[in-house]
């Protein structure tokens, strides 16, 4: 479809035309609401739906030649104004809202698309600072001293200057080689100006595709109101400027030009999971679900369907999906309700597998692995690019791109620990502060975290606890919410059984497809589409809240639990971590249920799946919950046996000669009743941290006697 070229009318006709939309459209208070409050607000929003609803081909000019719509838009705002002033000519008319048509995807942009209004949904990338562009440059002419204007192009980085003194301004008319031009700065006009640059969402890509950007140009008041990370509808002008590259001879033009909007007004997309289109028929489907007590296990089994077991740690992302309720109490202290999981398992048994699948399922999942992400990128960095100019460019990073929606981090135990340490505050305040090259900033990362890691041999062994075999600081592994420990055990009966289901979806994947509609299916209740809209409809509609039967057995269980710990020399079980864990797979579970309230079955579903995570990850040799397993690394009894070999090493070191041989410290701790195997342990990981050294052969010293 060839887009045809409208006759434009006469400007004064533009303009009174504007007029009578702006009366009719009863904006005459705001425009007198603008003069009083100017310079603070300096522009009027005009719906595209009223323009389109007083005066239609205005409007359908308006997406074909905008910027003579606009500057006639504005000659009628300064019309109304009862006294001509400065502000007079800093009001702006700002067109939101768009129609459909005027959409556009930044890869579906085309040569057709050149100098029309454009709407652009996207997330915004990378963020400039705010800094004067001259938009009005005056210049003095040596020879006639005659002052004179030459106008800037706003979209170009390059400053244009004047070939000669224009006699139409009273100059000489000398060209450039005969005199010489004087920028008189102070004089000139200048104007508040930003760059930007919109991405593609990253959810919406297909696999293997690289998200496109679109350098945008903010002038006035539009600068300084965007970070990195928000998700908005850019509305503009596009505009394309010639590409130039340097050669031997100078430089040299190419036919390629490049693309940049000039932005009108913006959009904010505060409510999440907005993008997500719902039919009547998918919300007529997913209200048939409200008040079914058995949703949550119908969302289990389509979580991956064709990876078998795993039912406990489907069911924990099954909630982590819906997630809790976030909460900001009156001293503006702020409860995060996403859920964090972490899984640790044996090589082969799908975890990678899972993880995909709960990126694409998830509204705004992003994935990434851990080999191929730094700090910079999971969070953000402050980079020097051409983009700016050559300056600092504020750059978001996986974490903050995925604010309102889900990351998924694979292999994070392969990241450097100084890549994993900038984790840290996105995990438990869920905000990225960055201070680097004069740029300080707080970046949203409200987003929910599902990693996995393999152990730290590589396989989980028997000699040791698997919170020892935890290759993940202490720190990290205390933010997650619930941690499974996946072991690969042979067992002939299980494995056999397993075998059956993995070789039976093999058979049936090559003769049928594997789901059934939205109602039902042979193997997953809900396919894909239909479980993420599920999702989004839920976290978007539902506010779950904690009834008294709820708290109450919450409360029970834990007080039930902390009990255990107040025997003499008993561990800490749990601590108020989980408890505030546990609320949040409560409301989760309520929100799957599309319930507002969060109801005695919620709790303990979310005390099934507390009690899983901590019997795998948390149970000492003696049978004893110990969270300081995950919370510190050091379980109670092992800092009960290292106080006492450090005491039995201080009383060998008394002896003549300073040190001690592996005889006789082997000895005095078997006396104590330490095993060789944790006497020995103790001794290596003491001599790894540098606490013991080695003077001569099997002579061993405390460094801190």
């Amino acid at each position: 479809m060839v887009a045809v070229k409208r006759t434009l009318p006469a400007p004064p006709e533009l303009q009174s035309r504007w007029a009578s939309v702006l009366e009719e459209a009863g904006l005459r208070p705001r425009v007198l609401q603008l003069h009083d409050r100017f310079p603070e607000e300096r522009s009027l929003e005009v719906p595209f739906s009223v323009l389109d609803s007083i005066d239609t081909p205005l409007a359908d000019l308006l997406l074909e030649r905008p910027e003579v719509v606009l500057d006639a838009g504005v000659r009628a705002l300064r019309d109304l104004l009862p006294i001509a002033g400065p502000e007079a000519d800093e009001l702006r008319v700002r067109v939101v809202g768009l129609p459909a048509t005027a959409h556009r995807a930044v890869r579906a942009i085309r040569e057709a698309d050149l100098n029309r209004l454009l709407a652009l949904d996207g997330i915004v990338r990378r963020v400039t600072e705010v800094r004067p562009q001259i938009r009005d440059a005056v210049f003095e002419c040596v020879a006639c001293r005659t002052k004179f204007h030459e106008a800037q192009d706003e979209t170009s980085l390059v400053f244009r200057e004047p070939l000669e003194c224009p006699e139409s301004q009273g100059g000489c008319g000398k060209t450039q080689g005969r005199t010489r031009f004087r920028l008189v700065a102070e004089e000139s006009t200048y104007v508040d100006a930003q760059r930007i640059e919109i991405q593609e969402h990253p959810e919406t890509l297909r696999h293997g595709a690289h998200p496109q950007g679109l350098s945008v140009l903010l002038t006035e008041d539009l600068t300084g109101r965007m970070l990195p990370g928000n998700r908005i509808v850019l509305n503009g002008v596009l505009k394309s400027f010639q590409r130039a590259s340097a050669a031997r001879g100078g430089v040299v033009r190419n036919t390629t030009f490049d693309l940049m909007m000039v932005g009108n007004s913006f959009e904010s997309k505060t409510r999440e999971y907005e993008e997500i289109e719902m039919t009547p028929v998918d919300l007529r489907l997913i209200e048939e679900f409200r008040g079914d007590p058995t949703v949550v296990d119908k969302v289990v089994l389509s979580l991956a369907p064709t990876i078998k077991g795993m039912e406990e740690e489907k069911e924990a992302i099954a909630l982590q999906l819906f997630g809790g309720v976030e909460k900001h109490h009156a001293d503006n202290v702020r409860v995060r309700g996403d859920i964090h999981c972490l899984l640790v398992g044996d090589p082969g048994t799908a975890k990678s597998q899972l993880l995909r699948y709960v990126a694409d399922v998830a509204p705004r999942g992003i994935y990434t692995s851990g080999k191929g992400a730094t700090a910079a990128g999971l969070t953000a960095a402050a980079v020097k690019d051409d983009f700016a100019g050559g300056r600092w460019v504020l750059e978001a990073g996986m974490l903050v791109l995925a604010d309102g929606g889900m990351a998924v981090i694979d292999e994070l135990d392969k990241m450097s620990a100084e890549d994993r340490s900038a984790m840290h505050e996105a995990l438990e305040q869920q905000t990225v502060s960055i201070a680097k090259a004069g740029i300080t900033s707080t970046l949203n990362a409200r987003c929910p975290v599902l990693a996995a890691a393999n152990p730290k041999w590589g396989r989980f062994t028997n000699d040791r606890t698997i919170a020892e075999q935890l290759d993940l600081p202490p720190t990290l592994l205390s933010r997650f919410d619930v941690i499974f420990s996946i072991r690969d055990v042979p067992d002939q009966e299980r494995d056999r059984v397993l075998a059956g289901k993995i070789l039976a979806s093999h058979r049936e994947a090559e003769h049928t497809g594997l789901y059934g509609g939205p109602e039902g299916g042979t193997h997953a209740p809900f396919p894909p589409e239909f479980l993420k809209k599920y999702i989004a409809y839920a976290r978007r509609t539902v506010r779950p809240v904690l009834t008294e039967e709820a708290l109450e057995a919450i409360e029970n269980y834990y007080v039930r639990v902390r009990r255990q710990g107040e025997e003499p020399n008993a561990p800490v079980p749990i601590t108020a971590r989980q408890l505030e864990a546990l609320v949040r797979l409560s409301e989760a579970a309520a929100r799957a249920r599309l319930s507002k309230d969060v109801g005695l079955e919620d709790a303990e579903r979310a005390i099934r799946v507390m009690e899983s995570f901590l019997r795998r990850v948390s149970m000492t040799e003696e049978g004893k919950l110990d969270i300081d397993l995950t919370q510190t690394g050091v379980s109670h009894s092992q800092r009960e046996r290292m106080d006492i070999a450090v005491r039995i090493m201080r009383e060998l070191q008394e002896q003549p000669g300073g040190t001690f041989t592996v005889e006789q410290y082997h000895e005095a701790t078997e006396k104590a009743r330490i095993s060789t195997a944790h006497a020995d342990s103790i001794l290596q990981t003491m001599r790894n941290q540098g606490e013991v050294i080695e003077p001569r052969p099997n002579q061993f010293q405390l460094v801190r006697f």
